[in-house]
């Protein structure tokens, strides 16, 4: 049984026929619910004949390729259960804080 993982993955958002802008994170997992991820950078993808070639751009210039956000990952995946766990920890510390409320 596999308890823990890393790794990297990617999402990727079409701008043009034959150009597409790639996002690329780095994720660690604990039994694939509490995980953590953080993005490592962007890649500008052009359809050559030989196949695709990327070429790393800079995180200002992925952005404004990317206004609507298509390839920013989702809250799940760059905290997994670590948000609602964070969201009970800070409940039972207002309610000792402040019991009267």
């Amino acid at each position: 049984m596999i308890f823990f993982g890393w790794g990297r993955r990617s999402k990727t958002a079409e701008l043009d026929p034959g150009r597409a802008l790639v996002r690329i994170w780095a994720h660690f997992h604990l039994f694939w619910l509490f995980r953590i991820s953080w993005p490592t950078g962007y890649r500008l993808a052009t359809a050559t004949d030989a196949g695709w070639a990327q070429q790393p751009i800079s995180n200002e210039e992925g952005r404004a390729l990317d206004p609507q956000g298509q390839t920013d990952v989702n809250l799940w995946w760059r905290f997994g259960l670590l948000l609602p766990v964070v969201g009970i920890v800070f409940s039972i510390f207002m309610a000792t804080v402040f019991p009267e409320a």
